[in-house]
């Protein structure tokens, strides 16, 4: 185990590889966002077409490569006295991360300062966790809010990681959201694919999810599949809450929708459950894939007069007029989410 003191902090970190990087087919982003207000709960709420917005995504606990990225090590800070924890103990529980140092556990709030070696691509780069609260003390949990949508579940906690650059610069391993700031939420047992879209299971695993990115803001909207206290979703029905939260009707990986296009939703678990008035209807989706119907594109506000045609050649039927759409929800269980957008 390696014990050490640190007198300072020089996180020898490299922009090339922990800088705020997009996945690389997303568009470019435009600067912040303005919040808008108005009447109900589960109001307009500002999305994004990326997946991931920090380079290092995901790491496998017991010292194997993934993607590119390696876990070395990581350091509790104890006063000062850094200790690694003890090899493949790393886990993660309900977003709370979990770990052995010599055998004792530690959790949670134990991990602030930590500090994570990893290699990214062979170069090695270092980061500091320097926030970890619940998202209830974050402010992340107020399912009443007629701003934006905050319902991630209030027991889960939420990260912060930041690397220092050669002048001793901080700066956030995640882009920084309207909402959520430069917060991550913690996933096991996960992998994404950054193409497609689609969320697998993979023991070993910690997963990091920007909320700035779709992973971690399905989960501020209330869509994760490992909730402590709120319902969770399977690994399917989460993988369509990330494709509704990108606009991906045809499953492909493609978003349909810009930085903060405002959407707002209802949906078969109860989680949303009251569109804001006035918008009129974009999609609904099903569990296992994207779009199940579709009338307006997130992006543009297009109205089509055609089923939308997919890469693959699939169709996307019409969705029928918001009553009717109305009585099938109602009736006939259509659909498992159900998306609005502004006139």
């Amino acid at each position: 185990m390696l014990n050490r003191f640190r007198s300072a902090l020089p996180l020898a970190a490299l922009a090339a590889t922990l800088s705020l990087a997009c996945d690389e087919a997303a568009p470019p982003e435009p600067g912040e966002v303005a919040l808008r207000g108005g009447p109900g709960d589960g109001g307009p709420v500002f999305n994004t077409p990326v997946i991931v917005t920090s380079e290092v995504a995901a790491v496998d606990t017991q010292g194997l490569a993934l993607k590119g990225v390696k876990l070395i090590d990581v350091e509790i800070d104890d006063g000062g006295v850094y200790s690694s924890i003890d090899a493949g103990s790393l886990d993660v529980d309900h977003g709370t991360l979990l770990a052995e140092v010599g055998g004792a556990a530690v959790e949670g709030v134990d991990f602030i300062g930590s500090i994570w070696t990893f290699t990214v691509d062979g170069a090695e780069v270092e980061a500091e966790l320097y926030t970890v609260e619940t998202s209830f003390d974050g402010g992340l949990w107020v399912p009443g809010s007629t701003l934006d949508l905050r319902k991630l579940d209030p027991q889960r906690l939420v990260y912060a990681f930041r690397w220092f650059d050669e002048n001793q610069q901080p700066h956030d391993t995640c882009k920084e959201d309207a909402v959520g700031g430069a917060r991550t939420v913690i996933y096991g047992d996960i992998v994404v694919d950054h193409d497609l879209g689609a969320i697998s299971a993979r023991p070993n695993t910690v997963y990091f999810g920007c909320i700035s990115g779709a992973v971690g803001k399905a989960a501020l909207w209330g869509y994760a599949p490992d909730s402590p206290s709120e319902p969770s979703l399977s690994l399917p029905g989460f993988t369509t809450a990330t494709r509704m939260v990108r606009a991906d009707y045809c499953a492909d990986g493609e978003p349909h929708t810009n930085v903060g296009n405002p959407v707002t939703m209802k949906d078969r678990w109860a989680i949303n459950i009251t569109f804001f008035a006035g918008f009129t209807t974009e999609a609904v989706w099903e569990v296992g894939g994207g779009a199940k119907c579709l009338r307006r594109i997130r992006a543009t506000g297009a109205t089509l007069v055609a089923p939308h045609t997919c890469p693959d050649g699939k169709k996307i039927p019409l969705c029928a007029a918001d009553a009717t759409l109305e009585s099938r929800w109602a009736t006939l269980s259509y659909g498992d989410l159900w998306t609005k957008i502004p006139p």
